[in-house]
């Protein structure tokens, strides 16, 4: 396993991966909070395979059954033993946490929620601006979803080892939790009817952003304080790539309410 590290005494290859019936308890009883999902073959049966979804259970991590050769090509020709777990490089936060870090009222504050993005480079991107920006936290749900592991880390040149990261069980329960906690929820869509210039971005945003292919889900777009999009010249591309848009609204963020505190920071 090439680029392999050791923690708690279970090993985890260089892509965020853990395997084998053993290691995985070994990281749901020990590190839980590292844990964002485990795949377990459809023909695993046995007592250590309901100690493990009985572990995942407990620590509401989610769980799915998949042909033995998809956890082939994740263990690196290995022997999975019929599980994989896929590992964060630090630890995932719960959505209630990740606003507990919020500042106090009036300071400006900025979050992000990625809304079922599925390439993992452009989650590391998005991680990364999100950084440079100044956000508070970035947050992502587990299922159905790229995850903070190998390929983002490094794309998101480390970020993802910095930035706070929470996992959310739903998107749309998360807006409005981040309403209550005082957040403007900003949904970005290309149909939307105003544009990110329109008005001054408030001090207290979070923006949520959707995956590649259908952009943000009907439901998230409901829930949201209000829908946005980038403006763009006539032009052949029908919208900008899902990390470009996410890094054009969070500076102009940035410029509206943080800018004006500090002419020294860097943009």
């Amino acid at each position: 396993m090439t680029g392999a590290v050791r923690t708690d005494d279970v090993t985890i290859s260089a892509e965020g991966y853990c395997w084998g019936k053993n290691p995985v308890i070994c990281l749901l009883k020990n590190v839980p909070a590292r844990c964002m999902k485990v795949l377990i073959s459809k023909d695993t049966r046995g007592a250590s395979s309901a100690i493990i979804t009985k572990l995942c259970r407990a620590a509401q991590i989610p769980f799915t059954a998949v042909d033995r050769k998809v956890l082939d090509a994740m263990s690196e020709g290995e022997n999975h033993q019929g599980v994989v777990a896929s590992v964060s490089p630090a630890p995932l936060l719960g959505f209630s946490d990740a606003l507990g870090l919020l500042p106090e009222t009036p300071a400006p504050a900025m979050a992000v929620v990625m809304d079922h993005v599925e390439d993992p480079r452009n989650m590391g991107a998005m991680i990364r601006s999100a950084e440079a920006a100044g956000a508070i936290f970035a947050a992502m749900p587990l299922r159905r979803g790229a995850l903070p592991a190998g390929t983002v880390a490094k794309t998101s040149a480390g970020a993802s080892l910095r930035l706070p990261l929470a996992s959310v069980a739903n998107v749309a329960n998360a807006v409005r939790d981040a309403q209550t906690a005082g957040l403007w929820t900003i949904g970005l869509f290309e149909a939307a009817a105003c544009s990110i210039y329109d008005s001054p971005l408030p001090a207290r945003s979070m923006f949520i952003i959707g995956g590649e292919g259908n952009g943000l889900s009907r439901r998230t777009r409901s829930v949201c304080d209000e829908l946005l999009r980038i403006p763009m010249t006539d032009c052949a591309a029908e919208s900008l790539n899902a990390a470009v848009a996410l890094s054009v609204c969070m500076f102009e963020w940035l410029r509206v309410n943080r800018m004006s505190e500090s002419r020294s920071e860097k943009i």
